[in-house]
């Protein structure tokens, strides 16, 4: 009977012992909690809110002409092709040669040869300053020199002074008083040596003073030489004027039907002449909204990556297209290398812009027709949960959304981890550290 007691008393006190530990395990668990999610935290600023409307648009080059002789005759010569980039004045094509050549080609060696004098005229000009850059120099050091004399020669005297009293005091012996005798004036001759180097490199400064002024009259006189060398040649040139057609801008060429040898008349079309620099974007506005429109609102060009060019509008048409009822405008464009003349873009016209706050588009989540976000906010105990805000917005603007209500700047909504997430879920410290 006792081993049969002793027996329950046994099972008893383990199974005791095993609830006990299964209950302690299920309060520690309990006390941890749900994990934390670490997300990375975006901490909502004030942004600009856009309102636009986007049309399409067509370009035009603000710079574009169409090139045509002044005379009749045969084509001698072409000198750009389809597609080249040329400079205003640069020949496009020369008609038939005239007895003038030979003048123009004499004025043109005369020009080069004067050219060329210019240049030795510079050359020396350069060798002049450059010379008197060192004498500078020169002047310099010898006035330091000077200085650092001047110092010396007061401290000998210092010595000499004090040295002639102590002598004279009997404290010292006369050979001092002559070492430092022969001291002072050896400094004073050092500095005296020093002024003399100072004077003599000052003259020099000034010859070569005088020498950079003579260089830069021989410079002024030699290009008065190539100035008069340059006006004959543009005298004998005027007659080869109408011969040679000329690139009136930069640009470049476009179209080019004609070859060597065909015969042209006054006025015929030769080819075109693009500048792609600046362009017109027009745009037709519906006259709904004309009265919207005003100088310099912002206007862009979208390309196929989202990427924009900036411009403005730089004309408003007075006048109503009747068959569109529409408002013609132009926006002035320097073109990022993308833009072509005639070419059809999208265009966006920006009419107003606001103070608001934008949200990333992956931190919004839907649910029926209500978007949510997460915010950020300290939980009851410690550390952070986030919290799951009903959000109305507006447009999208680049990746983000318009906020129109629900949050605020200052405040830190969840960019990431956006489906692992819930009303009350708990996150990591790390995540705020991460987002700064």
């Amino acid at each position: 009977m006792l081993k049969v007691t002793s027996k329950k008393l046994i099972s008893t006190a383990i199974l005791v012992s095993f609830l006990t530990t299964a209950c302690g395990g299920g309060n520690n668990q309990q006390a941890r909690g749900p994990q934390a999610v670490p997300v990375k935290l975006e901490t909502l600023e004030t942004a600009k809110l856009i309102e636009s409307t986007d049309y399409v648009g067509s370009l035009e080059a603000v710079q574009r002409v169409t090139l045509a002789p002044r005379i009749s005759g045969r084509i001698l010569q072409v000198f750009a092709q389809n597609g080249d980039q040329v400079t205003a004045g640069q020949p496009i094509v020369q008609l038939e040669p005239t007895q003038q050549q030979e003048d123009v080609n004499a004025a043109q060696g005369s020009v080069n040869v004067e050219k060329a004098r210019l240049g030795q005229t510079e050359a020396e000009m350069r060798t002049a300053e450059a010379e008197r850059a060192r004498t500078a120099a020169d002047v310099e050091r010898a006035k330091a020199d000077v200085q650092d004399a001047q110092a010396q020669l007061e401290l000998a005297q210092v010595n000499y002074d004090r040295s002639q009293f102590l002598v004279s005091q009997g404290v010292q012996p006369k050979q001092d008083l002559d070492d430092r005798t022969r001291d002072l004036n050896t400094t004073k001759a050092r500095r005296d040596a020093a002024q003399e180097t100072l004077r003599a490199t000052e003259k020099q400064l000034e010859a070569a003073d005088k020498r950079v002024e003579q260089a830069l009259a021989n410079i002024d006189a030699q290009k008065a030489s190539v100035a008069r060398s340059e006006a004959q040649l543009g005298s004998v040139t005027q007659n080869l004027d109408f011969n040679t057609v000329r690139a009136p801008i930069d640009g470049i060429v476009g179209d080019f039907p004609v070859k060597v040898g065909d015969f042209v008349n006054v006025g015929q079309e030769l080819t075109t002449i693009t500048n792609d620099d600046t362009f017109f974007l027009r745009i037709s506005v519906p006259v709904e909204r004309r009265g919207e429109l005003r100088m310099g609102l912002p206007v862009e060009i979208v390309n196929a990556d989202g990427t924009a060019v900036q411009g403005e509008i730089s004309m408003i048409s007075p006048t109503v297209d009747q068959s569109a009822q529409a408002v013609l405008v132009k926006a002035v464009f320097k073109n990022d290398g993308n833009l072509k003349d005639d070419e059809f873009v999208r265009a966006r016209i920006i009419w107003d812009e606001t103070p608001g706050v934008l949200i990333p588009t992956t931190a919004v989540s839907t649910l029926g027709d209500q978007k949510f976000v997460f915010v950020a906010e300290p939980g009851e105990s410690s550390g952070l949960v986030v919290k799951q805000r009903p959000i109305q917005v507006g447009s999208i603007q680049g990746q983000a959304y318009q906020v129109l209500s629900g949050v605020e700047a200052g405040q830190q909504i969840a960019v990431t981890r956006i489906l692992d997430l819930r009303d009350g879920t708990p996150i990591t410290e790390e995540s705020v550290q991460s987002s700064k």
